[in-house]
């Protein structure tokens, strides 16, 4: 029975490694010339959440020097990309700390994008090319962001204690909200998913609500009903959405009329 259980505590230690481990050696076999791929959350700087290939490197040289495309996106909460980051202008002290590097190619591109799935912010992905990147690689980044961002907070969400099919059922249902509010925000400003995202976090962080509560209050509103609830199929897991309180019900009324007025 010990060895049982202590092998269970093993495998549970490893399993989110290794479930990220593998999520990232896939995006460098189905991204051409991919040479780096990390994942941080937005809203700490400490380091990645998990990173292979040059991102090691890279990101922890812009986390280190402050500035660069993925503290732009872990702050701005905008996707960034840049054709040559040795010779972006954007971010002079960067470009030159990599144009010292030897073993970096030439030229080297990347994409930042910000997710979708945490009440303080986005999990930022950065994808590093030797080649500018085209609309295929975007195509494919738009494709695996949503499940690196969620693999991401599952594993930062449930790093002490068991993953519980219960904690799984809600974070995708919160997801799927924030969603739902997103495609109202790009309805109304005919905007794209990146800038309706920025939106509600920015939204949420200036009238100090939490992201969730906010979109199922921005759904509430719009809709002039409670929030979609979940598939017929989750519906006993689920239940539904948690009603916004107060003080989400008016920031969605303030940020909807601010949409309005732009």
């Amino acid at each position: 029975m010990t060895i049982r259980n202590g092998g269970e505590r093993a495998a549970r230690a490893t399993l989110g490694p290794e479930l990220l481990e593998r999520l990232l050696e896939f995006v460098h076999g189905k991204v051409t010339g991919c040479v780096g791929v990390g994942l941080h959350a937005s809203s700490r700087s400490e380091g990645p959440i998990t990173s292979s290939g040059l991102a090691e490197k890279l990101d922890a040289l812009q986390w280190e020097l402050g500035t660069g495309p993925v503290v732009h996106t872990a702050t701005a909460h905008e996707a960034i990309t840049a054709p040559d980051l040795a010779r972006d202008e954007r971010w002079p002290e960067l470009a030159a700390r990599i144009s010292a590097l030897s073993d970096v190619p030439v030229p080297l591109a990347v994409i930042a994008v910000a997710g979708s799935w945490d009440d303080e912010g986005p999990i930022v992905l950065s994808l590093y090319l030797d080649h500018e990147a085209t609309a295929d690689d975007l195509r494919v980044v738009e494709e695996i962001e949503p499940v690196l961002a969620m693999s991401a907070a599952l594993v930062e969400y449930c790093a002490d204690e068991v993953l519980r099919g219960d904690q799984l059922l809600k974070m995708v249902e919160h997801r799927r909200i924030i969603e739902q509010a997103k495609g109202m925000i790009m309805t109304a400003r005919g905007c794209d998913a990146g800038v309706a995202f920025r939106t509600l976090v920015l939204s949420s962080q200036h009238f100090n609500v939490k992201l969730r509560d906010l979109a199922v209050a921005t759904v509430e509103l719009i809709g002039a009903a409670p929030a979609e609830g979940p598939p017929p199929e989750l519906a006993d897991e689920l239940g539904e959405p948690t009603a916004p309180g107060n003080e989400a019900r008016r920031a969605a009324e303030l940020m909807w009329a601010a949409l309005q007025e732009g």
